[in-house]
């Protein structure tokens, strides 16, 4: 008896320290990820049938487990009508953890209580962190290649050879663009997921300070510096969503969960739109970046292979362009998951045609249209129940990091797909499950 309970309690924590693997994601490798969440959910099963007797399911948490993981299965479902059924399944097993993880949180939603999840957070916390100085160190011992002059090869590559002379802004887009895929090629990732994970724990580090300096504890200092070494990083790689996402995510939490009087927060709005300003002259990667949104508005790109003149605004411009007309003729079921790419691709040839489309695959860059686009109107409203499901969670057992951290996924949304990629997938997936099944209230 002594020796099962010893067995038990040796599998519920090999599931637990499992789980803190996972949450050091961004430093590990896709294959690495893979491998940990197929023993992980092993393992969450193994808790599962050990456990058995004191798992009590209440409708509340079958009901979560249901609208977890409808968009997914409604996902595929959609496969019936779908053409491309290889891209299909491919676009599934990226998507997988959509419904490994709330199913396995579910199974074990016991397991966690309010020290447990804090220490996730915290692995992730690190991980994050430990990703940024490496990148910062990295760039550091290479200025000498990111501050040059521009090249002969980066000018032809740009289509910048015919011009005599080269303006300011031109050369500073050249090397903002250098300094973003040199970055890539050194982790791997994206920036807007970079910027999602660091938005999170920025969060993580001033909400723990907070709680520090209540007793005067010097560590917030550390973490107060910490999270502006964050900010700062944020500035340089120039995430522009992620950087708005963090700033009205905070002051949406700060206001939900402090009392404060209108007078305090208009003067908390106005000095954030002080620091907004004041970083848009003294970051020059993040002024190109703003730049390029006054300076394209709504303009399409052009049809000619003139690469100087494409940026990420045009091309949001023509791919939102195409989403809505591929929706509009699709609203109530969709293209189907497979078909959703295909659907505008071709819509890039026939009603934009510029060149830029047939270089890589431009995906819908909003995580709503991509579930209207591929699911319709029904796929769409599963997802929003998801979200709703989850804010609404997080006010009622009052926990700031988790209504923090589905404000900024709501956010960016907007403007990225974010369970298109292993980065995005996994960060949801983890943190919505660890949060949604936890049985006592946190705080």
């Amino acid at each position: 008896m002594i020796e099962l309970k010893a067995n038990k309690q040796t599998f519920n924590q090999a599931f637990v320290w499992c789980t803190f693997v996972l949450a050091i994601f961004p430093i590990l490798t896709f294959g690495l990820r893979s491998v940990f969440t197929i023993i992980w959910a092993f393992l969450g099963i193994g808790c599962y049938i050990i456990n058995k007797e004191k798992n009590k399911y209440s409708k509340k948490y079958i009901l979560f487990l249901i609208v977890a993981v409808a968009p997914f299965l409604y996902l595929c479902l959609s496969l019936i009508y779908t053409e491309n059924l290889n891209a299909g399944f491919n676009r599934l097993t990226k998507m997988l953890p959509l419904i490994v993880f709330p199913i396995i949180f579910y199974l074990n939603k016991s397991t966690f209580d309010h020290k447990k999840i804090k220490k996730v957070l915290w692995f992730f916390s690190i991980s994050v962190i430990l990703l940024v100085v490496y990148q910062i160190l990295y760039s550091l011992s290479n200025l000498e290649y990111l501050l040059a002059d521009l090249s002969n090869e980066e000018i032809v590559r740009n289509n910048l050879s015919k011009y005599t002379a080269l303006e300011k802004e031109v050369i500073n887009t050249i090397k903002v663009r250098r300094f973003r895929n040199f970055i890539i090629k050194l982790t791997d990732t994206h920036f807007t997921y970079q910027g999602l994970w660091i938005a999170f724990v920025i969060f993580i580090l001033l909400n723990k300070a907070a709680q520090l300096s209540k007793t005067n504890n010097k560590k917030s200092y550390i973490l107060i510096f910490i999270a502006l070494t964050l900010l700062l990083w944020m500035f340089f790689i120039s995430t522009r969503m992620p950087l708005m996402a963090t700033i009205l995510a905070y002051i949406g939490t700060l206001f939900i969960f402090n009392k404060m009087g209108l007078k305090k927060q208009l003067k908390i709005c106005a000095l954030v739109l002080v620091a907004l300003v004041s970083s848009y002259i003294i970051f020059a990667p993040l002024q190109v970046r703003v730049n390029e949104i006054f300076k394209s508005k709504f303009e399409l790109p052009t049809k000619g292979n003139d690469i100087e003149s494409y940026n990420s605004i045009n091309v949001r411009n023509g791919i939102y362009v195409c989403a809505f007309a591929t929706i509009k003729e699709n609203i109530l079921f969709g293209v189907g998951v497979g078909d959703s790419q295909d659907s505008l691709n071709k819509c890039y040839k026939d009603k934009i045609g510029a060149k830029i489309y047939t270089w890589e695959d431009y995906n819908t860059h909003n995580q709503y249209l991509f579930f209207f686009l591929a699911s319709g109107i029904i796929g769409l409203l599963l997802f929003l129940i998801l979200i709703y499901i989850n804010f609404n969670q997080a006010l009622a057992i009052k926990h700031k990091e988790y209504l923090y951290f589905i404000i900024i996924i709501c956010l960016i949304s907007l403007t990225e797909n974010i369970l298109s990629r292993s980065d995005g997938v996994m960060f949801f997936s983890l943190f919505s499950g660890l949060f949604l099944f936890n049985i006592k209230k946190l705080e």
